[in-house]
């Protein structure tokens, strides 16, 4: 059985980013994959601290839910990363999050958990799903140091209207199938 960890970085609990994260979790669980899903802002956690105890150790020295959460993302064969798009970035807590994933990379820049597949999930209003593609391939850089291999993005657009992942049925499909992918991969 696969093991998924899903984030969700959105603040709005019936809005389209999870919308999709639920679409994906709902393509796991049919297809025999064990989801655990997190709200960050439900969580209580703290931004990285630059102690670097993850340098020297291979946990983080902080005790909060990502350091609970992290033996999960260990184990995990896939993660979901899922964000609106707020002042042209992702939201606070998912940067806080990627902060926190610093523990997943050993001291040469290799992932110490081996390779993990990952999703992204990004809503924004402009009706160019490309229009922050750098700003995503940037934020991607980072992801072989911490082990997430073979990248899928799933954007939305039109995200001022909650209601526009839920009113666009091939989105949702693709969320689905993402789901389905990671499930039997």
């Amino acid at each position: 059985m696969k093991k998924i960890v899903i984030f969700n970085g959105s603040p709005r609990k019936d809005a389209n980013t999870t919308t999709l994260l639920d679409m994906i979790a709902r393509g796991a669980r049919e297809h025999n994959a064990e989801v655990d899903y997190k709200i960050l802002f439900k969580m209580k956690f703290m931004a990285c601290q630059g102690c670097f105890n993850c340098r020297i150790h291979t946990d983080c020295a902080i005790n909060d839910e990502i350091t609970a959460t992290m033996e999960k993302i260990k184990e995990a064969d896939a993660i979901v990363i899922g964000s609106p798009i707020y002042f042209m970035q992702v939201t606070g807590p998912v940067k806080n999050l990627y902060d926190r994933l610093f523990p997943l990379m050993g001291e040469d820049g290799a992932p110490r958990y081996g390779q993990k597949n990952i999703v992204t999930v990004y809503t924004q209003e402009f009706d160019d799903p490309h229009m922050f593609d750098m700003y995503f391939d940037y934020v991607a850089g980072t992801f072989p140091s911490f082990g997430f291999v073979n990248e899928r993005r799933l954007v939305c657009t039109g995200g001022n209207n909650p209601d526009a992942a839920n009113n666009n049925m091939n989105l949702k499909q693709q969320a689905y199938e993402l789901g389905r992918i990671l499930a039997v991969e």
